[in-house]
């Protein structure tokens, strides 16, 4: 037995001469001039960091040919990387010139796909945008946005690899990116989550990746003595940490939004509705163009010009206390116009809590209740978690909110509930029971009184024909860009004498009556860019077509021309109705008019041709409400919707898909992501199967010691213990035992394979040690049982074999460009 310390001598002396041989080994493209000592992993991670953020913006389609984004945001990371790496130029140089053609190469782009490689066409656009928004107009030219859009990808990308490469600080390129990623995941559907999954992932790993790179670097510098196989356990620990992290995020609870401080984000006059406002008005972008395929979507804003793309999916289930009267069901009510409908929120403090079950006295008058029981089957995409119900609710099953805007109710939030699927509910509303009659005797707002008698206490009934100054005010405004055109109130005048309307009811038919005949519902529409929507729609729509939106909108907008108080209402119609209760699916997301009536609350009307106008009672059809107050310490929402209406929309109205370019570019960007993933998938069982046939037949020629022997020297050297020319098969298989093995009988099994193999391969064949010990050989196939599964771990733990083929690879790209610097020189 050989000394302790010469052991341990030559235990140094071996190390030694490891590590310099795998320096030496190295592949020679470190040096070269594609180089990258980090290492090209590195390289992938951040290219996977940047991408995530750039195929947001391609997803949420701000505009039309943003495809080109993921080219240039490979050349500017190659760029971005390079810049750093060559020391043969000048910085100063190398970025004016990379940002000068950064320039030329986007105002290309924008002209080659919105001016037809016109220069003159381009230059003309840029006079009209000047024009348009120097009188404070809105402009709706996207090709201007369009280089912008492409120097903002490009600076990103190179900003992002000289974060990495020059400053050296990872966690700038995540900070970099993830708010261009999460900023854009608000415009889309759920199914592009996986980019935040994806950029996480990526994320982590590089910030994991690149820190051990420079930690090993100055163990390198100090001379430390550190394990060959650190660098790689390190990343296995970090990806399983960073997959348990994703995987909890999926299945923890998630509802943590506090809306009343998101809400600050969202009121009007907010600094990021400003910049937005600002944004939108000198670039026509207003957001997300269309939506993907949804079962309904409800936020805060939104604006006109996309299509719907509605689905088929069942939403919800829904019971009516009279199956007869079924209503339309409400989420959110909107007061302010500018190309779109907004919430103009009032102060947080008008945020009332109500109590499960707590009973809520209406204000309106001649109202009757309607119970509705609700199961959720399918949720809905919400901004906000809104409680669907028939408009005038006064009794909810489950902790809520009332939010309160300008005019009044604008939504039920859920008090730490939203509509998941599964959710079982159960709502109570004051629907109106005024009819016809009763309606026509309301005055116009600017004939009804002014101010309630001088001698009214708190214990006098209000006068029915009284409207409410702050109603009349907030839900008769129109912006002033529409104001001073003057077509709208024009138009809504001419439609009221031509019906010879008198009352405020009958001038609000006149206005349903005429939208309705006049134009035709299809979600394939196409809007003029250049000018407001509903001016599109009204004036200069040669198919006088669209859908309810713009049906709705247009309404509520004539109406509020005429002084008549109106607002814009997005729910579901009643849905089609099966057995005993209604279905309501994701093409009944609708919207619609409701018109002020003093003293009847808001009542609805549908304006949208091919859907079933409202039925009105008739006289003493219902009895008074009975609804009474239950401590609600007078509290008494001012807003009573919603009467006796039997609907059922037009089959052929609502499920059309988008044919709009947003639609078709995340369609198709859905389309090529499965079929990336069913590509990988087949790839990856071919690439098994194929393994296992060769596998399986690898050294079949063989006895059964020898290819035992072969596959495990084969696997070992996978895992990097590269077995030398001068080694005896027992000294290589003492060198696999002592780095893969752990057990005892694992050791003593692979010492018998070795002493099989050696007596079967050397051994002279008339002696006695060619004469295994009987049934010896018969014990191979359990030995190898046993010692696979090890023998596969340690693979799975050391993929060398991985970084061998890169090298080699790249090995081979460089001789083949030295040659061709060769021939060339030759020539």
């Amino acid at each position: 037995m050989r000394d302790a310390a010469v052991d341990r001598l030559a235990k140094l002396i071996e190390d030694s001469a490891v590590r310099k041989k795998r320096q030496i080994e190295r592949p020679p493209e470190l040096d070269g001039p594609l180089g990258l000592a980090e290492g090209f992993f590195s390289l992938f991670l951040l290219l996977l960091v940047v991408c995530c953020a750039i195929w947001s913006i391609q997803a949420a389609a701000w505009i039309d040919n943003l495809q080109v984004l993921t080219l240039d945001t490979l050349i500017a990371i190659i760029f971005g990387t390079w810049s750093v790496k060559q020391h043969r130029f000048a910085s100063r140089w190398v970025y004016g010139i990379g940002a000068g053609l950064a320039l030329l190469l986007a105002l290309w782009q924008t002209i080659a796909a919105f001016d037809n490689d016109s220069i003159k066409a381009f230059i003309v656009s840029i006079q009209q945008w000047l024009q348009v928004t120097s009188s404070g107009g809105h402009s709706q030219d996207e090709s201007l946005v369009m280089p912008f859009i492409v120097l903002g990808c490009l600076m990103l990308a190179c900003v992002s690899a000289i974060a990495l490469y020059r400053w050296r600080k990872p966690w700038l390129v995540i900070l970099f990116n993830i708010p261009i990623l999460l900023f854009n995941l608000n415009f889309l559907t759920d199914t592009y989550i996986f980019l935040l999954f994806l950029f996480l992932a990526a994320g982590l790993l590089l910030v994991l990746r690149f820190n051990l790179f420079e930690t090993v670097m100055r163990w390198d510098l100090l001379n430390l003595r550190y394990s060959e196989e650190l660098g790689w356990s390190v990343m296995q620990t970090g990806l399983a940490i960073i997959t348990a992290i994703l995987i909890l995020s999926l299945i923890l609870p998630g509802s943590y939004l506090n809306p009343s401080l998101s809400n600050l984000w969202l009121m009007k006059g907010s600094p990021l509705a400003l910049v937005q406002s600002a944004l939108g008005r000198v670039t026509g972008v207003q957001g997300a163009t269309t939506a993907a395929p949804n079962h309904g979507n409800f936020t805060d804003a939104w604006s006109l010009g996309g299509n719907p793309n509605l689905t088929q999916d069942v939403v919800m289930k829904v019971q009516y206390s009279d199956p007869n009267d079924p209503q339309y069901l409400a989420l959110v009510n909107y007061d302010t116009y500018d190309y779109g409908w907004a919430i103009d929120y009032a102060p947080a403090d008008e945020k009332y809590a109500i109590k499960t079950n707590e009973v809520l006295t209406p204000e309106a008058l001649a109202t009757h209740t309607v119970k509705q029981t609700i199961q959720v089957v399918s949720s809905p995409q919400e901004q906000q978690p809104y409680i669907v119900g028939a408009s005038q609710i006064i009794s909810l099953s489950l902790p809520s909110y009332i939010v309160e805007g300008a005019g009044g109710n604008v939504a039920w939030l859920g008090n730490n509930v939203s509509m998941n699927t599964g959710l079982h509910y159960t709502v109570t509303s004051a629907v109106s029971s005024a009819d016809e009659d009763e309606l026509r005797e309301i005055p116009m707002p600017a004939n009804a009184p002014r101010q309630l008698p001088g001698n009214h206490g708190p214990e006098q009934d209000t006068p029915v024909e009284y409207f409410s100054p702050s109603i009349v005010t907030d839900f008769t405004m129109v912006s002033p860009a529409l104001t001073r055109d003057g077509r709208i109130k024009a138009l809504a005048e001419s439609i009221v004498a031509h019906a010879h309307a008198q009352t405020m009811y009958d001038k609000t038919i006149a206005l349903e009556t005429y939208l309705r005949t006049n134009y035709s519902y299809s979600t394939d529409i196409h809007p003029q860019v250049s000018m407001d929507p509903i001016l599109w729609f009204l004036f200069a729509n040669p198919d006088k077509d669209g859908y309810c939106n713009y049906f709705s909108t247009a309404m509520t907008l004539m109406a509020r021309s005429l002084g008549i108080p109106a607002r814009e209402v997005v729910g579901y119609t009643s849905g089609t109705q099966e057995n005993n209760e209604y279905v309501i699916r994701g093409t009944d997301a609708h919207s619609w008019t409701q018109i002020y009536f003093a003293g009847y609350g808001w009542i609805n009307f549908e304006p949208s041709a091919s859907f079933k106008t409202f039925t009105r009672p008739v006289l003493h059809q219902f009895s008074a409400s009975t609804v009474t107050s239950n401590g609600t310490s007078g509290f008494t929402p001012p807003t009573t919707q919603a009467q006796n209406v039997q609907h059922k929309q037009n089959t052929g109205g609502n499920g059309s898909g988008s044919n709009s370019v947003a639609a078709r570019i995340q369609q198709q960007l859905a389309v090529g992501i499965d079929i990336v993933l069913w590509l990988c998938l087949f790839l990856f069982v071919g690439g098994v199967l194929f393994f296992y046939l060769w596998w399986r037949r690898l050294f079949r020629h063989y006895s059964l010691a020898a290819q035992l022997y072969g596959r495990i020297c084969m696997l070992a050297e996978w895992a990097g213990l590269e077995r030398q020319i001068s080694q005896t098969p027992y000294e290589y298989l003492h060198e696999v035992s002592s780095a893969a093995l752990r057990a005892p009988d694992e050791v003593v099994a692979l010492e018998r394979l070795g002493h099989i193999y050696v007596r079967e391969r050397w051994a002279a064949p008339d002696s006695e040690e060619a004469r295994s010990p009987g049934g010896e050989s018969s014990t191979l196939p359990g030995v190898w049982q046993l010692l696979r599964p090890r023998l596969y771990h340690y693979v799975a733990q050391h993929p060398f074999f991985l970084w061998h083929a890169t090298s080699v690879a790249m090995h081979n790209v460089l001789t083949l460009l030295q040659r061709l610097r060769f021939h060339r020189k030759l020539q």
